[in-house]
């Protein structure tokens, strides 16, 4: 079983924005979180948004914003992803549909060496859970390699110490480039664990604690260069 202490996101990004930033109902929120393992650590990646830079040097591991979530207009939006300081032959060229008053997490995964990058786009709901004691939390499944193993993944959000021979998976079979629905749980110290589809082999194993009122999501990526990682990257969705 590997255990791993949970390590905070680290976003290195230098973000150039060059659109509307109010928050009404009338714009759209996104973010993008680069997840493609195999690009060049010393040549991250520039964001670009309807043929405007918005993001410069975004590393592996990297969020656009690096906090919080990026405004813009509803409608069909360009989104285009190059090695840092070029722009030609985009990583990825793709057009995305917002909806006005919505909020999007879009994550970046893929391999740029074999060209399979991809850019799932998923709906966020960063509404306050509903009981006053419970926090929300959700799984996205951004990881290729464990996607060339295994496939899908379960995830069991039990109390520390817990033995997942004995119980259901909270999360059963998130498949990659999808993210779980939200899970509402009372606060407290959790295990997270994710094991193959109907497997109970603690392949990934990390230990939080959430507070009352928290949406949190986890991105399930690479290690940095390809392989498993085991380290999620945690997104502080609300509080």
């Amino acid at each position: 079983m590997s255990r791993l202490k949970f390590l905070p996101l680290l976003a290195a990004l230098a973000a150039v924005s060059t659109f509307g930033t109010s928050c009404g109902s009338s714009n759209t929120k996104l973010r993008i979180v680069q997840a493609i393992p195999d690009v060049p650590s010393q040549q991250p990646l520039d964001i670009y948004i309807d043929g405007s830079k918005a993001a410069t040097s975004v590393g592996f591991e990297g969020l656009f914003p690096s906090s919080g979530y990026h405004s813009t207009s509803g409608g069909s939006r360009h989104v285009q992803v190059y090695l840092a300081g070029q722009t030609t032959n985009p990583y990825l060229d793709a057009t995305v549909s917002l909806s006005n008053g919505t909020e999007y997490t879009q994550v970046l995964t893929g391999s740029v060496t074999s060209q399979t990058v991809v850019a799932p786009l998923l709906t966020d709901n960063n509404t306050k859970p509903s009981n006053s004691g419970d926090f929300e939390l959700r799984v996205i499944h951004a990881a290729p390699t464990w996607n060339n193993f295994f496939g899908g993944m379960d995830v069991y959000v039990v109390a520390p110490g817990t033995n997942i021979s004995t119980v259901s998976p909270t999360m059963t079979n998130v498949t990659f480039k999808s993210a779980s629905g939200y899970q509402p749980a009372a606060a407290g110290t959790y295990e997270v664990i994710m094991t193959p589809v109907g497997s109970k082999s603690n392949d990934i194993d990390v230990t939080y604690t959430f507070t009352a009122g928290q949406i949190r999501t986890l991105v399930v990526v690479d290690a940095a260069g390809g392989g498993f990682s085991g380290t999620p990257l945690e997104l502080n969705d609300l509080n």
